[in-house]
């Protein structure tokens, strides 16, 4: 990896916290602050933890920042999950987010066993 920007899972964190946050500022989901707060932050961690562990330079940081990330991807998801079983968030937006939020968990898993860590099963 010669610079973040080349990292696939850098990429697609950044697009769903993106995503992530636009959707928590439509309504009915923007009234429900504690929630639309909690996957704000979810969101926000996946890309930034990425960032930190690349940027502190060595192959354990960022299998130490990269299971962060998979653990606030996994947290985001349940969140997107429960706002739409409440029907605070419309099905087919929540739906597409959480496919990509999927495909993040499955890049992050292939990203930790590249760089040969253990990872969850």
């Amino acid at each position: 990896m010669r610079n973040l920007e080349t990292l696939v899972a850098w990429k697609l964190a950044r697009d769903i916290a993106r995503r992530a946050y636009r959707l928590t500022m439509a309504p009915p989901l923007r009234r429900h602050y504690s929630l639309a707060d909690q996957v704000r932050r979810a969101a926000a961690s996946i890309p930034a933890n990425i960032c930190e562990g690349y940027a502190l330079g060595t192959r354990g940081q960022l299998i130490r920042c990269a299971r962060i990330a998979l653990g606030s991807a996994s947290e985001l998801k349940c969140h997107l999950e429960l706002a739409r079983d409440v029907e605070l968030v419309s099905g087919s937006d929540v739906d597409a987010l959480i496919a990509a939020v999927e495909r993040l968990l499955g890049v992050l898993v292939g990203l930790l066993k590249r760089l040969g860590a253990k990872v969850p099963s």
